[in-house]
């Protein structure tokens, strides 16, 4: 048995005319805003709240950003502006001479075996203790 594969599935299906569901959707709640406003206000208050509406509207419904919808942007710059930036990779500067202080006060001191070691060994020994005390 064999069966088809759905191709195209990220792209979504023009219902009404050359519009999909959501830009229609988008639309058609701008409109009926419009007439709400239309119906309580005069003509000249309508037009001037009318364009921003339809602005957004048309926004919403036709524009994309890096391949995502105009929401999706607002969702993420709302939540952009709602949380503090923090950076992962940055020390914090203040807290981290006081971590060193700790960490060397806590760490136990090695106490060397009584085998002698071999000269080569023991400079090698040294280069690495030296290396250790300048990285600090």
């Amino acid at each position: 048995m064999q069966f088809q594969v759905p191709q195209f599935i990220d792209i979504e299906d023009k219902v009404i005319g050359p519009l999909t569901i959501k830009q229609f959707l988008y639309l058609l709640a701008a409109g009926v805003i419009i007439f709400i406003i239309y119906k309580i206000l005069n003509l000249f208050a309508t037009i001037v709240l009318a364009i921003p509406i339809i602005t957004i509207a048309c926004a919403l419904a036709f524009i994309k950003v890096h391949g995502q919808p105009f929401i999706s942007i607002l969702g993420n710059f709302s939540k952009f502006l709602r949380k503090p930036d923090i950076y992962v990779w940055k020390k914090p500067i203040g807290k981290m001479p006081e971590l060193t202080q700790d960490l060397t006060k806590k760490t136990p001191k090695v106490t060397l075996q009584k085998e002698k070691l071999k000269p080569q060994a023991k400079e090698n020994l040294q280069d690495v203790g030296w290396k250790v005390e300048i990285e600090k």
